[in-house]
């Protein structure tokens, strides 16, 4: 099961400069077949092979290099069966005050357009681990991850699913 991705919103823009589509999959329900690939080519849609994401740290692909893809479900391990809503959404920015955490039963995702910075670890025995995202982009955090973010301006934070009093603060 997947715990992080990082997601550079350089990088992002680097695959549209650098393919005739312009949008991307990162997480998807499931790796494109290279059987609905031929077909969608056929019908004259613009689509590349797709691959699995190895690591944690998404990069762009050149037009003739597979698209890099984690699946849905690398995610799901720990999250509620019974929610209370599909997610929640909140804005934060640079002046609130981040605590080491984690949720039991939901992931994280954060975006931003300013830089976003991270330390965590997969597990309270895992070591301390270090993200660094200069010209902001996306961190997802699975459940169970103790991370703190720190935030370089005006940040989206959702949590998938909607799950009440599910914020542990834990050290780092």
């Amino acid at each position: 099961m997947r715990k992080v991705l990082a997601i550079p919103l350089d990088e992002v823009h680097e695959q549209f400069a650098q393919n005739a589509r312009q949008d991307v999959k990162v997480v998807a329900p499931e790796i494109l077949a290279a059987e609905l690939i031929a077909k969608l080519k056929a019908a004259g849609r613009l689509v590349k092979p797709e691959q699995p994401l190895e690591g944690i740290d998404w990069r762009h692909s050149s037009n003739n290099v597979p698209n890099q893809l984690c699946e849905s479900r690398e995610f799901a391990a720990g999250l509620a069966e019974e929610a209370l809503g599909p997610f929640a959404l909140c804005f934060a920015n640079e002046k609130g005050p981040q605590d080491a955490h984690y949720h039991p039963h939901h992931l994280e995702i954060y975006f931003s357009e300013h830089p976003l910075e991270a330390e965590y670890r997969n597990d309270v025995n895992s070591p301390i681990e270090r993200l660094k995202l200069d010209k902001g982009g996306v961190l997802i955090f699975a459940a169970g991850v103790v991370h703190r973010a720190r935030l370089g301006g005006m940040t989206v934070v959702i949590e998938i699913p909607a799950v009440k009093d599910d914020k542990v603060i834990a050290d780092l």
